[in-house]
């Protein structure tokens, strides 16, 4: 009888396992299974965003600003979108073995993501884009402000966007500053026969055949060479862009003044672009425009900071009298006029700058 008892006692146990549903064969599509993404934080209503990491490429060197303002760019829309967007920087145009020109084609192609050059470089795709170098186009960083953030900024930035590209801002390399071992330049006759290392543009090199330079183009990285065993008497580049070269220590003289001016378009590939979201858009528009604006002013603190620790260094600083100024700038006004420039960049460029 115990015996009986007992094996009715078990059968009613495994009985009542099964109607509970025990075991391991709960469905696979429970709520503890479920493969659903995560809501956002606090339940909220923002968008999520698709991971991605985006190649940014400058042409400066990892310890400046133009490598600064990926970073600062990368920050603000990591968070701006959670974490999802990363930003790999890769200054010194590690991407393309230094190639300034192919680090912007590489941008055109989609190869890379973001791109920050100076419109020299661009205007190797684009001949109009020499209108922002026009010899004294700016006469102060007020001036700069006002007209790259204004039409005229905004005329030329249509032509970065038929390139196939974005553009999110446009930043500052600065006011392009000649230096010499031989004597200072305080007026145009001080710049007859010096033997300068130029930027390879064929507007440069005609300001500075008209102000009676002796110049040539050589790749910036044989420029301090050339200057230590007189290959070259000088150069001429923004203070942080030739302090970061170690200039000041070849050099006895610069000139600061506001002959020539080079910016720099932040620039995203037109079709990454176009893929993205439209909030994701307006993240991108207005990080990317921010991280613009820092960069000038961080360009700007530099080139000070510069100034001053060069003329500490004992390295002779010559300012322009407004006389000698307008001797420069008459000098090269014909290039305003001259066909083969107008013809380059367009009247309507121009104008757009000097009306």
């Amino acid at each position: 009888m115990k015996k009986f008892l007992a094996l009715l006692m078990t059968l009613a146990m495994v009985l009542s396992l099964a109607a509970c549903g025990g075991g391991n064969d709960a469905p696979a599509n429970t709520p503890a299974n479920n493969d659903a993404p995560a809501s956002s934080d606090g339940g909220s209503d923002a968008p999520q965003f698709e991971k991605m990491t985006w190649k940014y490429t400058c042409s400066a060197t990892e310890n400046t600003c133009w490598a600064d303002m990926g970073r600062d760019f990368g920050q603000m829309v990591s968070d701006a979108t959670g974490g999802a967007v990363t930003v790999e920087v890769y200054a010194a145009d590690q991407l393309t073995s230094g190639n300034q020109t192919e680090g912007i084609q590489g941008v055109m192609d989609g190869t890379i993501d973001l791109s920050a050059h100076s419109n020299i470089i661009y205007s190797n795709f684009d001949k109009r884009l020499n209108v922002v170098s026009l010899p004294f186009l700016f006469s102060s960083f007020d001036e700069v402000d006002a007209k790259l953030d204004g039409d005229a900024g905004k005329a030329v930035g249509e032509v970065v966007e038929s390139m196939g590209l974005h553009l999110l801002g446009v930043a500052e390399n600065g006011f392009r500053h000649p230096t010499n071992s031989v004597r200072p330049i305080e007026k145009l006759a001080d710049m007859q026969g010096l033997k300068l290392r130029v930027a390879g543009s064929d507007l440069l090199n005609a300001e500075y055949d008209a102000w009676g330079a002796n110049w040539t183009n050589a790749n910036w990285s044989e420029v301090y060479t050339g200057l230590q065993t007189g290959i070259y008497d000088g150069q001429e580049n923004p203070l942080p862009t030739a302090n970061g070269a170690s200039i000041q220590e070849v050099q006895k003289y610069v000139t600061y003044w506001t002959g020539v001016y080079d910016c720099i378009f932040f620039t995203m590939n037109g079709e990454l672009y176009n893929s993205l979201s439209p909030e994701l858009q307006k993240i991108v528009d207005e990080c990317g425009l921010k991280a613009a604006q820092n960069q000038r002013k961080l360009e700007r603190e530099g080139d000070q900071e510069v100034l001053a620790a060069w003329k500490e260094a004992g390295v002779t600083v010559t300012e322009l009298t407004p006389e000698a100024a307008e001797e420069f700038r008459q000098a090269a006004a014909g290039i305003y006029t001259d066909p083969k420039f107008v013809d380059m960049i367009g009247q309507d460029l121009i104008d757009a700058f000097t009306k």
